[in-house]
């Protein structure tokens, strides 16, 4: 049989790195018009509201309503930007949790924390993961979306049992 990129890792997290950067990129074009246009609509119903006593259909309810719509678009789009502008992070630790869950009907999200930060990914990169587990993740700071993950040794003090004295 012969050899597809399937069969070499390092084009397979080239391929699994292009797909995440894509899905980052989708998430920027559908949130960032939302979050202008929610933004432009919140400034003209304040003005209407408090300058123009409604006479465009503003409302104190509805500048609070497309207010909180406009935070909400405005900060999916913002995490979206500044990972496509931003570097990528890298971080080595313990896997001290591990779930997934549904976030909706259809998408299932799987989930890792690393001490006090959760990151997500998707069941091909966190298949063989779990709680105890060193690993090497790379991944989108502002997201948590996970970019790629691999498996490490543990380190010796902990593979011991041994703690570090801490001068306190």
């Amino acid at each position: 049989m012969k050899p597809t990129w399937k069969d070499d890792p390092q084009m397979q997290e080239e391929a699994h790195r292009r797909g995440v950067r894509a899905r980052i990129t989708r998430s920027a074009i559908l949130w960032t018009p939302l979050a202008v246009l929610m933004v432009l609509l919140f400034l003209f119903y304040i003005w209407d509201t408090a300058f123009n006593s409604g006479d465009h259909g503003g409302s104190w309810v509805l500048v609070v309503i497309i207010g909180i719509m406009a935070a909400l678009f405005a900060f999916q789009a913002a995490q979206a930007l500044l990972d496509l502008v931003g570097e990528p992070s890298t971080r080595t630790g313990l896997v001290t949790r591990r779930w997934s869950r549904s976030d909706s009907f259809i998408i299932k999200s799987h989930y890792i924390r690393l001490g006090k930060q959760i990151l997500r990914g998707d069941e091909f990169q966190l298949a063989g993961v779990k709680e105890g587990d060193y690993v090497d993740v790379t991944y989108y700071s502002n997201s948590a979306v996970i970019i790629w993950l691999e498996k490490v040794p543990a380190p010796a003090s902990s593979a011991t049992g041994s703690t570090p004295l801490s001068n306190e």
